[in-house]
């Protein structure tokens, strides 16, 4: 069962940071959960909110706000600012996945041009067809549809997009679910998993990941 690191164990790591993700790398996590947006100057940033404060001292948006301002930043009470998705790539072990999530559309071509610049294996996620349809045009990526409810429309939804993974919120799993998701052959990642109960209630399951905030959440 493969341990993916939520933002890079978001519940022990400054979020969606390039420590992070070295962190989540060396407590042995298979895949690490990233989210991607444009920022105000026009590259792709690491960063999940679209506005900056729930996660820094700063306000505005993210998409008003030029790169130069955005790494000047302080996620949390770390000194770690807001990296660039090469950035993270550069950071990023070898044999480590990258689970990159798009938070908005309009960013398949550019992230689809970072990737050929690495051997990372990376999945593609986004509770938005759209946007995983408009990677799907351009490359043969493997993708996954998150969603958080009617698990039965995001199967159909996942099969017209031609998705290798679904993300079901870890309370759309229950047997059914997980028998009829892999008989379509999807392989299934939970998420978020916050506590060991958690984790032991989807393991017993039989899901494929576990998309966790911290190692302690890992099932082998």
């Amino acid at each position: 069962m493969d341990c993916i690191a939520h933002r890079g164990f978001a519940g022990v790591n400054p979020e969606n940071t390039v420590q992070a993700v070295r962190a989540a790398a060396s407590a042995g996590a298979d895949w690490v959960e990233i989210d991607v947006r444009r920022c105000g100057s026009g590259e792709l940033v690491v960063f999940h909110d679209a506005t900056l404060d729930g996660l820094t001292g700063a306000t505005g948006s993210v998409a008003a706000t030029p790169l130069e301002t955005l790494q000047s930043l302080s996620i949390g009470d770390s000194d770690a600012g807001v990296p660039t998705l090469a950035e993270v790539f550069e950071a990023l072990p070898g044999g480590v996945g990258l689970n990159v999530e798009l938070k908005e559309r309009g960013l398949a071509a550019d992230c689809l041009a970072v990737f050929d610049r690495y051997d990372t294996e990376v999945l593609v996620s986004s509770f938005d067809a759209d946007t995983l349809q408009a990677v799907a045009e351009r490359s043969s990526v493997p993708l996954a549809l998150l969603f958080a409810n009617g698990p039965d429309a995001a199967l159909d939804t996942a099969t017209s997009l031609g998705c290798a993974a679904v993300h079901p919120y870890r309370r759309c799993c229950d047997a059914g679910f997980i028998n009829t998701a892999h008989g379509a052959g999807f392989d299934v990642n939970a998420w978020t998993v916050k506590t060991e109960t958690q984790a032991d209630r989807l393991a017993a399951l039989d899901v494929d990941g576990l998309i966790v905030d911290a190692p302690a959440c890992c099932r082998s």
